[in-house]
């Protein structure tokens, strides 16, 4: 009985163990996204890619992307409304 209750014990710390790593790393992936204008001169983000991005971006001759938020803070991008109404 006793090699029983260890083996259980031991099946349960390594089954806690892999969970709480799983669960961890599930949560660094969990990051929200923002659309910018490949171009340097373009300093704003958007949440939602809008016609203001767009034709922003075409003037700058410049490509939409879709980076998660912390990339286009690094890249000194400030947030920034779209002036249409939806």
């Amino acid at each position: 009985m006793n090699i029983i209750s260890q083996i259980i014990l031991v099946t349960g710390v390594v089954t806690a163990f892999f969970t709480t790593d799983k669960l961890t790393s599930e949560k660094k992936l969990i990051e929200d996204f923002v659309y910018i204008c490949n171009k340097p001169g373009q300093k704003c983000y958007y949440l939602l890619p809008c016609n203001d991005l767009r034709v922003s971006c075409k003037k700058a001759k410049g490509k939409l992307f879709r980076v998660p938020l912390s990339r286009a803070i690094q890249m000194k991008r400030s947030k920034c409304d779209c002036k249409e109404n939806s």
